[in-house]
C-alpha cells in the first residue's frame, strides 16, 4: 500500500525476458527498469516482518485507509506488482533534469471511482485519446493531505483500466498510454540477465540498468549493464548482482577491488573494543552478513551474491529501521 504512493511520489544478443519481472505494456527503450512484485514481497518473512515493526505500522495504517475509502482499493489484496521504467532525454542520456519516467502498477482497481475522486476534488486534467489523465502532483496532494516532492510535478496519473494504473511524466504520456493500450510485449533484456531472472522464480525486488546511458556513470570504470534481484527461499534472504564490463581486464580489476574491500569490512568489524553488548551483537551480525558475499564471475561479467537465513536478515533490518526512526540523540547534560 505505501508502494503505490511512493511510485505517486516518485515517478548484444537479446533475448525475451521470461521471468516474474513483468514489463509487458511498458514502452520501449526503458535504459533503467525497476520492479517490485508486491503480493510476493507480502508473502516474505522480510514483507511480514515490516509489516509488523509500530514505527511503520501507524503509518501504513493511515495510507491504507485512505486507499481504501478514498479509492476503493485494499491494500492487502488489490496491489499486485509495480514497474517502473526510466527513459533518457533528449541527448539519449538519463541524469536528475532530463530522465522520464513511467510506473505502471498492477492489481484490482475501479477507473470510476479514481476519476470520480479526481473531478469531485478538483484535479487538473486532460484527456489523451479515450482517457482522462490527472496531474500527479495535485491528486497525491489531495489524497494524502500532503504535498509531494517536486519530482512528481508534470506526471500524471492514469486510470488505465481495472487490472492497470499508469503514471508517466509529461513527455511520456502518450507513449506510455498506446504501449498499455497495445499490450507491448515485455522488454527485451541482454540474454544472460532475461536468464538470471528467470532463475529467481520467488524474487520480489528487480532491477536493470543501460550503465552505458548513465550520464554520472565513470566512464573509466567500463560497466556496460547492471542487474540486481533480491527475493527469499524457504530459510534465506537471497541477492544476486551481476555487472558487465567491456573487457575481461576491466571486470577482473573489479573483481579485485570488490574483495579488498570485503577483506576490509572484516578487519574492521572484527573489532570490538569498547562495544556494549548490544553493539557486539550487531557488529557480529554484520560480519556474518559480510562474510558471506560471494565475488565471482568470469570473462566480462562480475558478480555478487549472498545467501543469508531470513531470521537474521529480518533482525538486521528491523534494527536499521528502528534506528533511522529515532532523533539525535540528546546532548550530555553538563
Amino acid at each position: 500500500m505505501r508502494l503505490l504512493l511512493a511510485a505517486l511520489l516518485t515517478s548484444l544478443s537479446f533475448g525475451s525476458a521470461q521471468a516474474a519481472l513483468n514489463t509487458d505494456g511498458l514502452p520501449a527503450d526503458a535504459v533503467a527498469i525497476v520492479g517490485v512484485d508486491i503480493a510476493t514481497l507480502r508473502a516474505s518473512k522480510v514483507g511480514q516482518a515490516l509489516e509488523k515493526l509500530a514505527s511503520l505500522k501507524a503509518q501504513d495504517l493511515e495510507a491504507s485507509r485512505k486507499l481504501n475509502e478514498q479509492l476503493g482499493i485494499d491494500s492487502k489484496q488489490d496491489l499486485h506488482d509495480l514497474v517502473v521504467g526510466i527513459y533518457p532525454g533528449p541527448d539519449g542520456k538519463v541524469a536528475e533534469k532530463n530522465a522520464a519516467g513511467v510506473v505502471l502498477i498492477r492489481g484490482k482497481f475501479l477507473p470510476a471511482r479514481i476519476n470520480a475522486f479526481g473531478q469531485s476534488h478538483g484535479v487538473p486534467a486532460k484527456t489523451v485519446g479515450k482517457h482522462q489523465a490527472w496531474e500527479a502532483s495535485a491528486f497525491i496532494e489531495k489524497l494524502s493531505g500532503e504535498k509531494p516532492k517536486d519530482n512528481a510535478q508534470g506526471a500524471y496519473l492514469v486510470a488505465h483500466s481495472e487490472k492497470l494504473v499508469v503514471i508517466a511524466s509529461g513527455e511520456c504520456l502518450d507513449r506510455a498510454l498506446d504501449a498499455a493500450d497495445r499490450g507491448e510485449k515485455s522488454a527485451r533484456f541482454p540474454a544472460a540477465v532475461a536468464t538470471r531472472f528467470a532463475a529467481a522464480p520467488q524474487g520480489w525486488f528487480y532491477l536493470y540498468a543501460d550503465a552505458t546511458k548513465m550520464k554520472n556513470t565513470k566512464e573509466d570504470a567500463g560497466a556496460e549493464d547492471l542487474s540486481l534481484v533480491l527475493g527469499e527461499s524457504a530459510t534465506d534472504l537471497q541477492l544476486a548482482t551481476a555487472a558487465g564490463f567491456v573487457s575481461a581486464e576491466k571486470a577482473s580489476a573489479m573483481r579485485k577491488q570488490l574483495k579488498g574491500l570485503q577483506a576490509f569490512a572484516m578487519i574492521g568489524l572484527s573489532d570490538d573494543d569498547g562495544k556494549t553488548p548490544s553493539q557486539k551483537e550487531d557488529q557480529a551480525l554484520l560480519s556474518e552478513l559480510v562474510q558471506k558475499i560471494r565475488i565471482g564471475g568470469d570473462g566480462k561479467q562480475v558478480t555478487l551474491d549472498l545467501d543469508f537465513p531470513a531470521d537474521k536478515a529480518v533482525r538486521a533490518i528491523a534494527k536499521v529501521v528502528e534506528k533511522s526512526q529515532k532523533g539525535p540523540a540528546a546532548p550530555a547534560a553538563k
